[in-house]
């Protein structure tokens, strides 16, 4: 899967993970409000990137905030797609991939930004498959 990284170069998704998993993901806990205001800001950038591509010159858009973005469902989207594709006997790097896979299915061909990634996927990793994907 192809992904725009914040440089808006199409990266293979692979290549990104590792280039996360080297960075590493920060200091820190990570709640789960601030991984959904994540996913709400990526998909604000891919909304907002969208909308100079389509612009028209007469059409209004409405303003996207976080919390209108929030309301969405994209959380509970992205945690019904990670929890659709990952085991739990998943090694770190590949939860990582898939974490990112799921993202990707949110905001295809989306600006991929790394330090809101991170926040993400730190997030799943501190809670585990086990308290994201209740069964």
């Amino acid at each position: 899967m192809l992904i725009k990284n914040e440089n808006m170069k199409l990266v293979d998704l692979s290549v990104y993970s590792n280039e996360l998993l080297t960075e590493g993901l920060g200091q820190g806990e990570v709640t789960e409000q601030d991984a959904q205001n994540a996913l709400a800001q990526l998909y604000i950038s891919y909304a907002e990137e969208q909308a100079k591509v389509f612009l028209v010159s007469n059409m209004h858009f409405t303003t996207l905030t976080i919390d209108n973005v929030n309301l969405q469902g994209l959380w509970t989207r992205l945690k019904e797609i990670f929890c659709s594709i990952v085991r739990e006997d998943s090694i770190f790097s590949k939860i990582i991939d898939f974490i990112l896979e799921a993202i990707g299915q949110i905001i295809p061909l989306g600006i991929f930004v790394k330090s809101l990634v991170k926040i993400i996927i730190k997030y799943f990793l501190q809670k585990g498959i086990g308290a994201v994907c209740p069964v």
